[in-house]
């Protein structure tokens, strides 16, 4: 995708890297959990795989030490305050990231987003 201001000139926007995909998904997966809003809409495989995606995430996410667990939450807006002052939301998203990734590389629900 091209992205373009009228100030400045084009610039290729990159592609979400695969650990960034599976995060989008868990992000939605989690908003409809929340509200229990479905539209119905779309292919029923398409719909099982997004919420055995989203279920997957959740329990990798739930796994995490409690810093890491805390920055993904914030960093996805799930959670709205960084309860660690003393300690770096960064750090703490790198390392959560380092862990998760093989984890859904590995995945039956979310390998396919590393493929």
């Amino acid at each position: 995708m091209i992205v373009q201001s009228k100030h400045t000139a084009p610039v290729a926007q990159q592609p979400a890297s695969p650990f960034e995909h599976a995060m989008s998904v868990w992000t939605r997966w989690i908003a409809l959990k929340d509200n229990q809003v479905s539209q119905g809409w779309g292919h029923p495989q398409d719909t099982k795989d997004f919420m055995r995606a989203g279920e997957a995430v959740e329990v990798m996410i739930n796994d995490l030490p409690r810093v890491e667990w805390w920055a993904v939450r914030k960093a996805r807006g799930v959670a709205t305050v960084w309860r660690f002052p003393d300690l770096s939301l960064p750090d703490a998203l790198a390392r959560a990231e380092q862990i998760l990734t093989p984890k859904m590389r590995n995945h039956i629900a979310t390998r396919r987003f590393f493929h």
